[in-house]
């Protein structure tokens, strides 16, 4: 197994089962594993981005987040 999230790239270790559903995090993916839909990772990768960027209105995170998930393995061919 991944040592970190094909969706979002988060560290999921796994050994206790609450952080990993198969090669995904628990917030990329329901109770069931199943992937959530592009646009609700792309929201939570845009407000995790906003704790780290300055606080300008003119920038577009969720351009941003969109760009990061291209590069995720999970994303990357869509």
């Amino acid at each position: 197994m991944n040592s970190h999230c094909l969706s979002c790239g988060m560290p999921i270790s796994g050994e206790d089962g609450k952080d990993r559903r198969g090669d995904y995090c628990l917030y990329c993916t329901d109770e069931s594993g199943n992937l959530y839909p592009r646009q609700v990772v792309q929201k939570g990768v845009a407000e995790w981005l906003k704790q780290f960027g300055p606080q300008d209105p003119a920038i577009d995170y969720m351009q941003r987040a969109d760009l990061y998930l291209s590069a995720m393995p999970a994303w990357a061919q869509l």
